[in-house]
C-alpha cells in the first residue's frame, strides 16, 4: 500500500527531463515582470525565465522598483532573449501591451537565425503555461500550443458560471475508488483532493509533469492532466472527489497521479 508521503515523493520527482526552451518576460513594469517571472518559477524550478522590464535605468534611478521607470527598452529585451540563447536554449517570449509587442517583434526580426519566438497570447495564463511546459522539456511547438491552451481552458471555466467541474460523488466509500473498463480497455481511479488550497498552481504543475510520461493522454475529470493550467481551470477544491481517468495500459501511471491527489502535493 502506498503511504501518501511515498506518494507525495513521487509527485515531487515527476518528468526529470532538461528544459529544452528558456522564457522571456517582457512588461512595462519592472515590479510586473519580476513578479511574473518568480510566479513562473515556482511552477517551473528549472526553466530559466528571464524578466525584461521598464526603461534603462541611470544611476539615479537604483532606488526605483521600476527602474527607469515604466516603458520598454531594446536593448533590455535583447540582453534578456540572448542570456536564454546562450544558454543554449531556444526561447520563448510573452508581453503584456502593444508597444512592448512591437519592440519583441524588431527584437526577433534582428535573431532570425535563432530559435526565438514571440507568443502573443495572454501575459500572465501563457507565461504559467509556457513555462510548465518547458519544465516538462517540451520544445518551442509545445511550449506554444500549451500557452495557447491556457486561454481555451480559462474560457471554458468562464463559460460554466464558475461552478466547479468536480462535484462530490455522494455514494463514494472512503477517500478512492477505482474502476476498470474490460470493454473500452479505460481504467480510472476517483479520489478525494488532499490539498488545503485545491488543485491550484503549485499541485497542478507537478500532476502535469507527473502527466507528461503519458502516451495514452490521462484526463483528470475532463481535464486534460498534462496541463497545468487546464488542471487549475477545474476550480477543484480540498475535499472534492475527481477523477482521474486514461487507457489501462498506463494503470500504473494513473494511480500514481490518483496517489498523489490523495496525499496532497502542496509543500
Amino acid at each position: 500500500m502506498t503511504s501518501n508521503n511515498d506518494a507525495a515523493s513521487g509527485a515531487n520527482e515527476g518528468s526529470e527531463q532538461s528544459p529544452q526552451v528558456g522564457v522571456v518576460v517582457v512588461s512595462h513594469s519592472k515590479r510586473l515582470a519580476d513578479g511574473l517571472a518568480l510566479l513562473a518559477s515556482q511552477m517551473a524550478r528549472n526553466v530559466l525565465i528571464v524578466p525584461a522590464d521598464g526603461l534603462d535605468a541611470s544611476p539615479e534611478d537604483k532606488d526605483n522598483p521600476d527602474g527607469g521607470g515604466i516603458g520598454t527598452s531594446y536593448d533590455a529585451i535583447e540582453a534578456a532573449v540572448n542570456k536564454v540563447v546562450d544558454a543554449g536554449l531556444a526561447c520563448a517570449i510573452f508581453t503584456d501591451l502593444g508597444s512592448a509587442t512591437m519592440t519583441v517583434e524588431m527584437v526577433v526580426d534582428m535573431l532570425d537565425d535563432e530559435p526565438v519566438r514571440f507568443i502573443d497570447a495572454p501575459l500572465v495564463e501563457a507565461t504559467v503555461a509556457g513555462a510548465v511546459a518547458a519544465q516538462q522539456g517540451q520544445d518551442l511547438d509545445g511550449v506554444e500550443r500549451e500557452a495557447r491552451r491556457a486561454i481555451s481552458a480559462f474560457a471554458s471555466e468562464s463559460a460554466d458560471d464558475g461552478n466547479s467541474a468536480a462535484a462530490p460523488a455522494e455514494d463514494a466509500a472512503g477517500d478512492s475508488t477505482n474502476s476498470d473498463d474490460a470493454n473500452g480497455g479505460g481504467y480510472s481511479r476517483r479520489v478525494k483532493v488532499a490539498d488545503k488550497a485545491g488543485l491550484h498552481a503549485r499541485p497542478a504543475a507537478k500532476l502535469a509533469e507527473m502527466a507528461a510520461d503519458s502516451e495514452e493522454g490521462i484526463l483528470v475529470n475532463d481535464a486534460d492532466a498534462d496541463s497545468a493550467m487546464s488542471l487549475m481551470g477545474l476550480g477543484a477544491e480540498c475535499g472534492e472527489e475527481v477523477t482521474v481517468s486514461g487507457d489501462r495500459s498506463e494503470k500504473a501511471l494513473i494511480d500514481s497521479i490518483a496517489d498523489a491527489i490523495a496525499a496532497g502535493l502542496d509543500e
